[in-house]
């Protein structure tokens, strides 16, 4: 079997995104601890995406996972702000160095003060190490912009200290080197999956930490159907013998719905077929009345009468959303 299925690609550009937007501060602390000792946690900090997307636009080219701008206050005076430019870069990439230092120039153009990059290589080259960009002219150096960077690859053999820390990235990141160690081999990404997610039930996590780590474990550990199959049974075993409370029983359930429910909306899409329509409707339906309870009449009207695209609008949003109106 194992010879015969490939591994879907796995979706760690919206895990990592999902991650840092719950973790920041655990983030910093994990990656960066000297810096975040010099953070003013107390005082909030703000994320800026949108206007770093208004300049990084042009520049896409599908290899980062994730591009972030978060404001942040230090603690040495009230007034006194830091600019952090997070990049987590997915792949090897010519002229990324390059990259980084032109949107490290744009920003002080548009904030009028310099920011400081870090970047995660969550690549799987181990003598791929950018650190900085070195500016020359006719042999001379005239300029070197330098960032911060951690390569994921260097915590490999570290499984059984990172699943120790009480940091969720230590989970995260064994997550996603088992995905890089697994990429063509289904059994053994299936084990993985299967160690680390029973790793978080008998740790005794909060319910909302399950669930956010669960999701990063999903969506990097990603698994042929037939192996999904197998683990979906395996973790409800799991549930019955560990006789978990039945908020944390639904917890993998909930899950392995959001999955179908975006499945349904790609078949939905691809085949444009009224009976599809009407699925994608029902696996909404179930999923809004799993997450929020009891739906009014005027939202199961408005379920009824979307299109296929205002449902696959929906069914994005209610991942995120914390509230019904959030979705509609």
């Amino acid at each position: 079997m194992t010879a015969q299925l490939a591994n879907p690609p796995f979706h760690a550009d919206a895990a990592w995104k999902n991650a840092l937007n719950a973790y920041f501060p655990e983030f910093m602390q994990f990656f960066y601890q000297e810096l975040a000792q010099k953070i003013a946690w107390e005082a909030k900090y703000e994320m800026l995406d949108q206007e770093l997307q208004r300049f990084t636009e042009k520049s896409q080219i599908g290899k980062r996972l994730v591009d972030k701008l978060i404001k942040v206050r230090l603690k040495n005076g009230v007034e006194c702000y830091l600019l952090l430019h997070i990049e987590v870069q997915g792949n090897y990439e010519t002229g990324f160095a390059q990259r980084l230092f032109e949107y490290f120039y744009r920003l002080h153009e548009r904030y009028g003060q310099w920011a400081l990059t870090l970047v995660i290589l969550a690549d799987d080259r181990t003598g791929w190490r950018p650190q900085d960009f070195s500016i020359q002219a006719c042999g001379y150096q005239v300029n070197r912009f330098q960032f911060l960077t951690s390569k994921l690859l260097d915590y490999r053999g570290q499984e059984k200290g990172l699943l120790a820390q009480a940091n969720p990235f230590g989970m995260m990141v064994a997550a996603h080197l088992a995905a890089l160690q697994t990429r063509t081999d289904p059994n053994a990404r299936y084990r993985h999956k299967y160690r680390l997610t029973r790793f978080l039930y008998e740790k005794g996590m909060a319910r909302e930490s399950i669930l956010n780590l669960y999701r990063f474990i999903d969506a990097v550990l990603t698994l042929p159907k037939e192996f999904e199959i197998i683990y979906n049974s395996s973790i409800k075993q799991l549930e019955k013998e560990s006789e978990m409370e039945y908020e944390y029983i639904t917890s993998a359930e909930r899950i392995g719905m959001e999955q179908g429910l975006k499945e349904g909306v790609k078949e939905g899409l691809e085949k444009g077929r009224q009976e599809n329509r009407q699925i994608l409707s029902n696996l909404l339906i179930a999923q809004l009345q799993c997450k929020f309870k009891n739906l009014a009449e005027p939202y199961l009207q408005k379920l009824n009468e979307a299109d296929v695209d205002t449902l696959r609008q929906w069914g994005e949003r209610i991942f995120m959303a914390q509230t019904l109106d959030e979705v509609f």
